[in-house]
């Protein structure tokens, strides 16, 4: 009895010492993303194993679901292994929901278990926005659960983090094939949209060839333009309503103004099937001395 109570209280202290000696940033972001970095080094080096080894047993998680991602590949200093790389997803997933899109996407593909689409469905959920569209994939395809495209659609919109991302494209897709927007969802839908469009525009106009051309008149100077949309299309119809005064300002600002579109993003529009958005713009006189925007916004010309 002595005997044993005396292994036991050794074995503690050696798991107690190492857990001690683990670093202290062992696990931080920036050890992730060094065991994400040092994966995808070509050619793989044995000592970027140890080290995703060595962390992920520490338990970063980052490090582990990487080297659950080498064991499922293989090739990378280990065989493949579906087993090992499940079991170092799970424990992965306890400490970080999001790596449970790997063991969706294991369970779609049949890796190491029989395909499994309920299965994959349900951690695909547990992971969060990353996995929406894996998740809405299948619900649009009705695999693991009855087809559910206006579910697939509000998990796309709500994972949409910008017009013209992922989320947003496959959100787009399906709701130019037919399928309607709620009142909820349509404004969250113009929101973006607008925000999207305003900060593109802000970008278009904030060249070199504008702001000199407005610098060479020694005075501010405003114009307004406005930008007709069609339903169906994100490229609009450009016109001046109120120049500048100054025809070389007003020249540059509408070749600046001709690159706003927003591709195959259109807005949502009235019953005319148009969106105008008439913009009021004002472009202050810059410091001699100061221009930032020499040194990286040199538009056509060349940057002196």
């Amino acid at each position: 009895m002595l005997k044993t109570l005396t292994l036991l209280v050794l074995l503690s202290t050696i798991m107690g010492c190492k857990s001690l000696t683990r670093p202290a940033d062992y696990d931080s972001s920036m050890t992730g993303f060094r065991c994400m970095w040092i994966a995808g080094q070509k050619p793989f080096e044995r000592d970027n194993l140890r080290y995703i080894e060595r962390y992920a047993e520490y338990g970063n998680a980052t490090c582990m679901a990487i080297l659950g991602k080498l064991y499922q590949e293989g090739g990378y200093g280990v065989d493949q292994d579906f087993r090992e790389a499940h079991a170092l997803f799970v424990e992965a997933a306890k400490l970080d929901p999001a790596v449970n899109v790997l063991l969706g996407q294991m369970a779609e593909r049949g890796e190491g278990e029989p395909v499994d689409y309920a299965r994959a469905r349900t951690f695909y959920r547990l992971s969060g926005k990353n996995a929406a569209l894996p998740l809405g994939r299948l619900m649009e395809e009705g695999k693991g659960g009855p087809q559910d495209l206006p579910g697939a659609l509000a998990l796309y919109l709500e994972a949409s983090e910008r017009c013209g991302d992922e989320a947003w494209l496959a959100m787009n897709r399906l709701r130019k094939a037919g399928q309607p927007l709620t009142e909820v969802q349509a404004k969250r839908y113009q929101q973006m949209w607008l925000s999207s469009f305003v900060n593109l525009q802000k970008r278009r106009m904030a060249v070199g060839e504008v702001l000199e051309a407005v610098d060479a008149t020694g005075e501010a100077k405003r114009v307004t333009l406005s930008y007709r949309f069609k339903s169906d299309s994100g490229a609009p119809q450009v016109t001046m309503v109120e120049p500048s005064g100054d025809a070389n300002v007003d020249q540059w600002v509408m070749r600046a103004a001709a690159r706003v579109t927003m591709g195959e993003s259109a807005p949502l529009t009235d019953s005319s099937g148009e969106l105008e958005i008439k913009a009021p713009l004002l472009f202050t006189v810059q410091d001699p001395q100061h221009k930032p925007y020499r040194n990286w916004l040199c538009g056509r010309k060349p940057c002196s």
